[in-house]
């Protein structure tokens, strides 16, 4: 089935004309669009509907909000819509499911139609050289998303407990002792013993772990995606110091699945790692003295980047009308929502670096500011398997159910030969 559904659609690919004609604003059509359920992505839609509806009155689109548990399993129900025969016009997707869908031919190359589009080139001008080269499909060099929004991981911190530790707030030249001994002296436990409050929240996702990877020159895959690369002493010092934070120093609390920024805003952790997602809550919470500061640094100093954008599909019927909706829904009125939301840092540049957008938290500007150092998370084509196994020996190491040398070569040749399966 695979194989006759990317050739099938790769001909149409190939057969598509590179440049697409302006739609007349009398067509009567329909277009599909394929999106994660979340209230902002839906009303930020509907919006764009409505603006669209102006210029082309006639064409109507139905949104399709799918279940996203994991970018996994979400990329799997798209490819398996597309299987049907029931391809959407518009897909949407975050960098981890990138490869998957392009590397199978279901998206158009989208740049014959940037460098033909004047508004479109604008759109880039605001993004940074570093995150658009991340958003290429490694195999073919195209674009074939056009860029929304992007996240990166920064380490939050709560002022009033640091001040009330007598604790210097982090510089931005920390290193991985300044913040294992940060953690330790903002950790208290009561008179028996019990910790009520602790100095760190190891992050219990991928893309929160790994920054602690990648400033220690560190990866679970090679530069190119297509090898392990856990069997290294960077790799091992990385898990340990981890480990370390968690059973020996005890700053930390027993590893488990999350972001911790529910415990963060309770009180129970004095920092924790995320993007720009936890600020809406923490804002609610009522937790206003909030720092950020870039994550500390063992060799490299430098974060992961997460980026998401919507494609053109390769069998969409009515390719230059999807993609005039691609643009209403990256441009300045989408952007402007995204900003306000607060969830993402938008595309645009000038959106994410407005006094209103720095505003919260302090030192916010090292969000939009780590756009031309951060690298792009490891988005193989077998993205979804990857990460499970990554987090399962990770998660039993960390909780000290494995040994170090047993999580390594364990995840090491499961590794090795998911890629060799992944690339023959």
């Amino acid at each position: 089935m695979r194989t006759r559904l990317t050739l099938s659609v790769m001909a149409l690919a190939m057969a598509a004309s590179p440049v697409l004609a302006q739609p007349a604003a009398d067509i009567t059509a329909k277009l599909t669009i394929f999106q994660p359920v979340n209230q902002q992505m839906i009303d930020s839609t509907d919006k764009a509907i409505a603006r669209f509806k102006l210029r082309y009155p006639n064409v109507t689109i139905e949104p399709q909000f799918v279940p996203q548990p994991s970018w996994g399993e979400y990329n799997t129900s798209f490819i398996n819509q597309v299987a049907t025969g029931a391809a959407p016009d518009i897909m949407f997707s975050a960098i981890e499911g990138f490869a998957e869908t392009a590397n199978r031919g279901l998206l158009r190359d989208l740049g014959p139609l940037i460098d033909a589009d004047p508004t479109a080139k604008a759109v880039l001008d605001e993004l940074d050289p570093n995150l658009l080269d991340g958003m290429r499909t490694r195999s073919t060099g195209q674009l074939n998303f056009f860029p929304t929004e992007w996240n990166n991981i920064v380490v939050y911190y709560n002022k009033d407990m640091f001040d009330k530790a007598g604790v210097a707030y982090p510089a931005d030249d920390w290193t991985w002792a300044d913040f294992r001994e940060t953690a330790k002296q903002l950790t208290i436990a009561d008179a028996n013993g019990n910790v009520t409050q602790y100095g760190y929240f190891v992050p219990g996702f991928n893309f929160g772990l790994t920054p602690w990877f990648l400033t220690n020159e560190a990866s679970v895959l090679d530069a190119d995606w297509k090898q392990s690369a856990v069997a290294t002493d960077n790799f091992r010092e990385t898990l340990q110091f981890l480990h370390d934070l968690i059973n020996v120093d005890k700053s930390a609390p027993a590893f488990e699945s999350g972001v911790g920024d529910s415990k963060f805003v309770a009180g129970q952790v004095a920092m924790f790692s995320a993007g720009h997602w936890p600020i809406p809550e923490i804002r609610a919470s009522g937790l206003a003295n909030v720092g950020v500061q870039i994550m500390p640094v063992n060799k490299v100093k430098t974060t992961v980047f997460g980026i998401g954008g919507l494609a053109v599909t390769s069998a969409s019927q009515n390719p230059e009308l999807a993609w005039e909706f691609v643009k209403e829904m990256t441009g300045k009125e989408f952007q402007t929502e995204l900003a306000d939301s607060e969830r993402s840092i938008p595309s645009w540049r000038s959106l994410a670096t407005t006094d209103k957008y720095l505003s919260f938290p302090d030192n916010a500007a090292i969000f939009y500011g780590s756009a031309a150092t951060a690298k792009p998370v490891a988005s193989p084509p077998n993205f979804a398997q990857v990460e499970e196994m990554t987090m399962r020996y990770v998660g039993a190491y960390l909780n000290g159910n494995e040994d170090l040398d047993t999580t390594i070569s364990g995840l090491d040749s499961e590794l090795s030969r998911a890629m060799k399966r992944a690339y023959n």
